[in-house]
């Protein structure tokens, strides 16, 4: 009977270990702040801009083992009369880890999109809004100034 219960206890420990080096919350993602201002062709603000931050979500495909992505947006801001925004710095948790080592290198990318009727949307491309982090600490403490113009239609 007390080998069973020892049993047990190994096993119960060895399996918090084995989760504990996957599951546990010491990755923080953080998007960087970004702040700026929307103008016109003519170099007027616009007002009521809408300024959302792209992230992108991952997720393994069981069925063939690669990876897949999906952009969203997880932060919307409204300009104000003189055509300024700012998408404050943002962090999350992630808590499963595919990975047991650091990159070396850590760049910081910024993707949004700014919209307003009678206007084209404007998109960052990749790497318009970019900086490699020295602290590998990812977006930590970087910051965005942006200013740009839109096209009317």
């Amino acid at each position: 009977m007390k080998i069973k219960k020892r049993k047990k206890i190994v096993f119960i420990v060895l399996l918090l270990i084995f989760i504990g080096i996957f599951i546990h919350p010491e990755r923080i993602v953080y998007e960087p702040k970004i702040e700026g201002k929307v103008l016109n062709l003519k170099g007027k603000p616009v007002e009521n801009a809408i300024v959302s931050r792209i992230e992108e979500k991952s997720w393994k495909n069981e069925e063939f083992g690669y990876y897949e992505y999906e952009e969203f947006i997880s932060q919307t801001v409204k300009t104000d009369k003189n055509g300024k925004f700012e998408l404050i710095e943002k962090s999350r948790i992630e808590w499963i880890h595919n990975m047991t080592f650091h990159l070396l290198v850590v760049l910081c990318n910024a993707e949004f999109e700014v919209s307003k009727r009678g206007f084209e949307t404007y998109r960052t491309e990749y790497g318009e809004f970019e900086e490699q982090n020295k602290n590998h600490n990812a977006c930590k403490g970087i910051e965005f100034k942006a200013e740009i113009i839109l096209k009317t239609l």
